[in-house]
């Protein structure tokens, strides 16, 4: 018997959203090279969407914008991202200079990333997180979905 891409993934025993949310791709990917952004609703994640973000990419690093942001991750940051380019606003681009969902869409597969940072409020903060690509054509990655977990220092 098949799984199909609607139903319910199998529970995991990845503790660390990281783990959870890469399974969770997979189920949503299925036999294909990508999931789309339209795979999400209806497929229970094994996970909340507060440690969730969505950048929808544009023509250039500079266009690639934040367009959703769970609580956890505006609390890690100190303000709410959405609306901003990511380069402004995630860890890695900020602190290295690296644009990481640059990497995704054009390495076509999910990358880890492991930091800190200071935060808008002057919090330091520990993070681990997870950029997995996102195509509607099954060519191009058009969204990047990333999973933040974090503790405040």
């Amino acid at each position: 018997m098949t799984e199909s891409r609607r139903d319910p993934p199998v529970p995991s025993t990845e503790k660390r959203l990281v783990g959870r949310a890469l399974s969770y791709w997979e189920h949503l990917r299925g036999g294909r090279s990508f999931p789309t952004v339209a795979d999400i609703p209806g497929t229970p994640a094994p996970f909340d969407d507060q440690n969730l973000f969505v950048v929808r990419l544009g023509r250039n690093e500079r266009e690639d914008e934040i367009v959703a942001a769970g609580d956890a991750v505006a609390a890690a940051l100190g303000y709410d991202p959405v609306g901003q380019p990511a380069m402004d606003v995630l860890p890695s681009a900020k602190e290295k200079g690296l644009a990481f969902c640059r990497a995704v869409a054009e390495l076509k597969k999910p990358l880890a990333d492991v930091g800190r940072f200071f935060n808008r409020a002057g919090r330091e903060v520990t993070y681990r997180s997870i950029l997995l690509p996102f195509s509607d054509d099954q060519r191009n990655v058009n969204y990047v979905i990333g999973a933040l977990s974090c503790k405040f220092g």
